[in-house]
């Protein structure tokens, strides 16, 4: 699976977002929170993937949140 198909809404400046229908199992949607650069560069890892998966974790309530690692 190529993240360069996964959608990705900006919300604000350095807030993006993978809508929660995404994936039939995500039950809110999946908050990343990164300026334009990460995000250019974020699609060269498994980043978008886990996030949209952490989504699916019982008891999760409005949005996950996913920030970049310095």
């Amino acid at each position: 699976m190529s993240t360069k198909d996964i959608p990705l809404k900006q919300v604000n400046k350095n807030i993006w977002e993978i809508p929660q229908d995404y994936r039939p199992y995500m039950r809110v949607p999946a908050r990343i929170i990164a300026n334009e650069y990460l995000i250019k560069d974020i699609h060269k890892d498994q980043t978008l993937i886990q996030a949209a998966n952490v989504t699916s974790l019982p008891g999760i309530k409005k949005f996950s949140v996913t920030l970049p690692d310095p």
